[in-house]
């Protein structure tokens, strides 16, 4: 009976010191945001609002289709794990496709908040992503409107005092992985907030950012269909935004 109370107490040991090199962990509070930068003030116009010269394009409504929506920590740099290897996890937000309507009428909205390690994180994956027929039909069954397209968007065009309203869908399909420089900590038992900014009112700027295009221009097929998709994926980022006004905060403190 001696021997295996010292067998147990033994066994038990390692697992105690384990448990006590971990850090205390906290959280991730993921949000969406609209906003261009530098437009954190409250005297500035609507994300939905694009001006122009006399031209103006007035976002009603951007929705897009997105999947695998995770943070990576820096150790990792990645969230494909490999086997064997002991790093701190991807937190994961939505692995599978859901949509994401962006907020045009406020700096951010939050979507979820996570457990996170108190870890450095240096990159956001998402993946614009365009349902498919055969292995998305639940999916498309509550979004019907998703049929072929990742991206909906609708609004009024003001060219020369003339307004005509628009739609625009795109089928634009691709991974992105957007590097935090420099990276972001979780602090013990604290929140970190991450915005993903997707800034919409860049997307139907001309070549050299000086005028505005007819968004029904750049559709599937059509003169500034490569341009917009362009766009898009250079419309995207992450960063730290603790106060919650859609503009990158910087590092913050590093984790202890």
């Amino acid at each position: 009976m001696k021997k295996t109370i010292i067998l147990l107490a033994l066994g038990a040991a390692p697992l105690v010191a384990c448990r006590g090199k971990e850090a205390p962990g906290g959280y991730i509070a993921f949000q969406v945001s609209a906003r261009p930068a530098g437009a954190a003030s409250d005297t500035a116009p609507p994300s939905g609002v694009v001006a122009m010269g006399r031209d103006t394009i007035f976002l009603q409504r951007v929705r897009l289709v997105l999947a695998e929506l995770a943070i990576a920590p820096s150790l990792a740099n990645e969230c494909e794990e490999e086997e064997g290897e002991d790093l701190p996890p991807c937190v994961e937000f939505d692995e599978h496709p859901v949509v994401i309507e962006l907020p045009l009428d406020r700096p951010v909205v939050t979507r979820a908040t996570k457990p996170a390690p108190a870890s450095a994180f240096n990159l956001f994956q998402a993946v614009v992503y365009r349902p498919a027929a055969d292995t998305d039909t639940a999916f498309l069954q509550a979004n019907p409107e998703f049929q072929g397209a990742s991206i909906l968007v609708s609004g009024t065009l003001s060219r020369g005092g003339k307004r005509r309203a628009f739609a625009f869908a795109s089928d634009f399909t691709e991974k992105e992985e957007i590097a935090i420089t420099p990276e972001i900590h979780v602090p013990p038992g604290d929140s970190l907030h991450v915005t993903l900014r997707i800034d919409a009112g860049s997307w139907f700027k001309s070549e050299d950012g000086q005028a505005l295009i007819d968004p029904q221009s750049a559709g599937p097929g059509r003169p500034n269909h490569h341009l917009v998709r362009d766009h898009i994926r250079t419309s995207i980022r992450a960063f730290r935004d603790q106060n919650r006004d859609g503009q990158d905060d910087g590092p913050g403190p590093a984790a202890s």
